[in-house]
């Protein structure tokens, strides 16, 4: 099911208070680590000499980041927290069309204006640089390049793998392949947290509100999974998850 999204009046990520970002320092074992043994380690450090333009910007849950239409002069690399992609029809519904946590970007776009809107689905921090600044920096970085192209390519193909799971698989199968996927792209791939609604996860996969919590329910009761304070998940049973995909 897709739900009814109501835009209230949000602060924009240009009108806000920013705070100039500096380059993070990095040392191996007490001596000075090179720039490429930084970049083979981590390919975001090739964004380092960005931090004089960059800048941290921080958004209270269901703050708009961009929206929909808006110009893409700007892109955001998430620093922690976890933001919902929205994508409106034409009669006003919503479709959440992706998750991003943090290391994820948003506005690395072939268009010149935003193709989704983006929103924080809990307090979240991110970094904010000048898009063309950014498209310079990954032509002339192999690594970073090659990293952001592993980001592309694993997004479409979470998204090829929903739309199959949308047309073609039960509520608990969907469910099921999304607790997975979340703890893939958790620090601790066994406990993490979800930190959007029920509503998101329903938009998200193409269901109701009432059915997420059923199943969700269901895989608690059946000692599959553990939920704390609503949010916070446990999976105890990978093998059974799995099986419930119908890949197991």
């Amino acid at each position: 099911m897709i739900g009814i999204q109501t835009r209230t009046s949000r602060t924009r990520a240009s009108q806000r208070t920013v705070t100039p970002a500096t380059a993070p320092v990095r040392a191996v074992r007490g001596r000075a680590e090179s720039h490429d043994a930084r970049l083979r380690r981590d390919p975001l450090t090739a964004l380092d000499p960005l931090a004089s333009a960059g800048a941290r910007v921080s958004f209270k849950r269901g703050e708009e980041i961009v929206a929909e239409g808006d110009a893409a002069e700007y892109c955001y690399k998430v620093v922690s927290g976890s933001v919902r992609l929205v994508k409106l029809v034409a009669d006003g519904r919503r479709q959440v069309c992706e998750f991003l946590v943090a290391g994820d970007f948003i506005g690395l776009t072939a268009e010149a204006d935003h193709y989704f809107t983006a929103e924080a689905t809990a307090d979240s921090v991110l970094m904010r640089y000048p898009r063309r600044q950014v498209e310079s920096v990954i032509a002339s970085t192999p690594a970073l390049a090659r990293h952001v192209h592993k980001l592309t390519t694993t997004g479409l193909q979470r998204a090829y793998e929903r739309m199959v799971l949308i047309c073609h698989m039960s509520a608990q199968e969907r469910i099921a392949w999304f607790l997975l996927e979340m703890g893939k792209r958790s620090a601790d791939s066994d406990t993490f947290m979800l930190p959007m609604t029920r509503a998101d996860i329903a938009d998200y996969l193409g269901l109701v509100i009432e059915t997420v919590s059923r199943v969700l329910t269901q895989f608690k009761t059946a000692g599959t999974i553990q939920v704390r304070n609503i949010n916070r998940v446990t999976l105890l049973d990978r093998d059974a998850l799995e099986a419930a995909t119908g890949e197991g």
